[in-house]
């Protein structure tokens, strides 16, 4: 399936961004250091690979000295929305993301897979996906972790329901592999792993697993996926419920310490 382009208004600021930066006779690393950006962010904005908000708008017109052609779309560009099914897109933004918090119920979050958790994933998939398939999806998934040696570090929430750390996916070898790492990424200063535990009376997770993401401009961004159908959602009236949602979950979760003893605890039973 191919990507959505971006939409007209994307495209546009794309092209006066680069128009004026080209005309001004800047580089995208230039341009970058004048507003906070980085270089690749700055080429990013272009290509309409991201949405820079209504005060990115503003401060890129400020630097290059654009006569306000391009911050009278800073209002507009506050309303423009991420397409809401783009297979790939959140992989784009999680890469630079600031903050990451997720919530997990069928299987463990795809960046606390080991590689063969992560394996027992991909080929439990049906229809079937070719080795070659297994083989690119399991590399694209190892490669995002990447995120956690990131520097500057992003902060990264995950809150696992129980039931995933009861069902031995892959079999018991994989699954103890797998509650070890859980336990060695967990100790890293900016991971929080917590354990939503069966004990929890409150039905705070009945809409499923989530994904909140924040942009290095300070968007949240929300995402989930039900049947292989993936939805981006980056309204922001949208997106508050998520949060609201969220903060419930985080709140009758068990604290990183105790969820790490659990977390022994069931290594142990294994």
């Amino acid at each position: 399936m191919s990507e959505p382009t971006p939409s007209p208004l994307v495209r546009a600021v794309g092209n006066q961004l680069r128009r004026w930066r080209e005309h001004r006779g800047l580089s995208r690393e230039d341009v970058g250091d004048k507003t906070g950006f980085s270089g690749s962010a700055i080429g990013a904005f272009e290509r309409g690979e991201r949405i820079p908000d209504g005060p990115a708008i503003r401060s890129l017109d400020a630097a290059l000295d654009a006569h306000q052609v391009m911050a009278v779309l800073a209002d507009d560009m506050d309303q423009e929305e991420y397409p809401k099914k783009k297979f790939g897109e959140l992989f784009r933004l999680e890469a630079g993301a600031v903050s990451l918090s997720t919530y997990s119920t069928g299987v463990i979050h795809g960046l606390l897979q080991t590689e063969a958790y992560a394996r027992a994933v991909f080929e439990a998939v049906v229809p079937q996906f070719s080795e070659d398939e297994v083989e690119r999806l399991l590399a694209e998934r190892l490669a995002r972790q990447a995120l956690f040696a990131r520097e500057p570090a992003p902060i990264l929430c995950f809150v696992l329901d129980e039931a995933v750390l009861l069902r031995r996916t892959g079999g018991r070898e994989v699954m103890r592999e797998q509650i070890q790492y859980l336990l060695e990424v967990g100790k890293l200063k900016h991971v929080r792993i917590s354990v939503l535990p069966f004990g929890c009376e409150e039905p705070v997770d009945s809409d499923g697993p989530m994904t909140l993401l924040e942009t290095p401009e300070h968007r949240m961004l929300g995402y989930t996926e039900v049947q292989g159908e993936s939805t981006l959602v980056s309204d922001r009236k949208e997106v508050n419920p998520w949060l609201h949602r969220y903060g419930m979950i985080r709140m009758h979760a068990l604290p990183p310490a105790d969820s790490a003893r659990l977390i022994q605890r069931r290594l142990e039973e294994l």
